[in-house]
């Protein structure tokens, strides 16, 4: 299987709810190892904000859907939303 993608949207300086997402997913990447690859987009000001119509900070896209949008999800939110894209 691919590696799902998770991108990152956080703002500079992080907000808290950025902080939050970059522990979160420095957890995920421990735990899920080369099954996840995560990419983070600071600005706004990156084509991708735009792409995915990102109007707020912190927000996360897992593979193709955007899922999280102005807060830092749960583990267990985020974790649902791997699976809800594939991951075993």
């Amino acid at each position: 299987m691919s590696k799902i993608r998770i991108e990152a949207f956080v703002s500079v300086p992080p907000c808290s709810g950025g902080v939050a997402v970059k522990r979160l997913l420095k957890e995920i990447e421990t735990e899920f190892g080369d099954r996840v690859d995560v990419v983070f987009h600071t600005g706004p000001g990156d084509h991708e904000w735009d792409e995915y119509a990102i109007g707020n900070a912190p927000a996360l896209v897992v593979g193709d859907l955007v899922k999280f949008v102005g807060l830092a999800p749960s583990k267990e939110s985020l974790v649902g939303a791997l699976r809800e894209v594939g991951m075993e």
